[in-house]
């Protein structure tokens, strides 16, 4: 990111260069957890539109667009949006075409990693007009984590599997924000191995790792074939990629070293 004259050039993870010559008043996020950040960064009032999976109360008054990926664009344009975040993929061509035909600025963001969604905070600082803010959130966000990391320091690692739910089920692996949270919190993938990303697993496979226990977030389902392994409940926020990291880190931490939080 960089300033040129009066214009802000902004980079996103698509590789692709925008440049905003200020601040949008009306934004449209498809990526739940980069609404999170907007509204971090006080822009909350600039939200013109909401996804189906926002569940934050204060959009509940805002018009649904439908899914984060393949949004009804009529929808999405009926709002007048000057700026759009979009999840950088290949689920979705239509959205990012329709989009450039029309002129809209749309950045594309991918929070794969924590490094990723220290980024994205930065991109959306700067593209908001208030990269200060987006500094403080840094900041707080790695304080967040490394008070994480001094807590469970020295304590020994239980070996656990994060599951998403599925039939077979999906497990967190390498090169996700939620394998580098187990982590700092204190635990030992017994997928870190695996991936990139997030993979289906069959169940023998999971029971042959012998986790201590499965880490699963509240209401999700996973085969009945599993039941041998003991289970511990993770709040659903903890799959978020956004500002809230820090917090997840925490409960992640209580979770596998409850004797540390007593």
């Amino acid at each position: 990111m960089a300033h040129q004259g009066s214009v802000q050039q902004l980079i996103d993870d698509a590789g692709r260069s925008w440049d905003l010559d200020r601040p949008p008043e009306r934004i449209v996020s498809l990526v739940p957890s980069a609404t999170g950040i907007l509204i971090a960064l006080g822009m909350r009032d600039r939200l013109v539109a909401r996804t189906d999976f926002d569940r934050d109360e204060a959009l509940a008054g805002l018009p649904s667009v439908g899914g984060g990926l393949n949004p009804s664009l009529e929808r999405l344009l009926g709002v007048r949006p000057e700026l759009v975040i979009r999840f950088e993929g290949p689920s979705d061509r239509a959205t990012p075409e329709t989009l450039d035909n029309l002129g809209v600025v749309h950045l594309a963001v991918r929070p794969d990693t924590i490094g990723d969604i220290q980024r994205i905070i930065g991109l959306l600082a700067a593209a908001v007009g208030e990269p200060e803010r987006g500094a403080e959130l840094q900041r707080e966000l790695a304080a967040d984590l490394e008070a994480v990391r001094r807590s469970v320091q020295g304590l020994p690692p239980p070996r656990v599997a994060f599951l998403l739910g599925g039939d077979p089920p999906w497990v967190a692996a390498s090169g996700t924000f939620l394998d580098e949270l187990l982590t700092i919190a204190g635990g030992e993938n017994v997928f870190g191995d695996e991936g990139p990303l997030y993979a289906p697993m069959s169940v023998e496979e999971i029971i042959r790792r012998e986790p201590d226990f499965l880490l699963l977030t509240e209401g999700s389902r996973i085969p009945g074939s599993l039941d041998r392994l003991p289970v511990r409940r993770v709040p659903e926020s903890v799959q978020s990629p956004g500002v809230e990291v820090g917090r997840s880190a925490a409960s992640l931490a209580r979770i596998l070293h409850p004797e540390a939080f007593r």
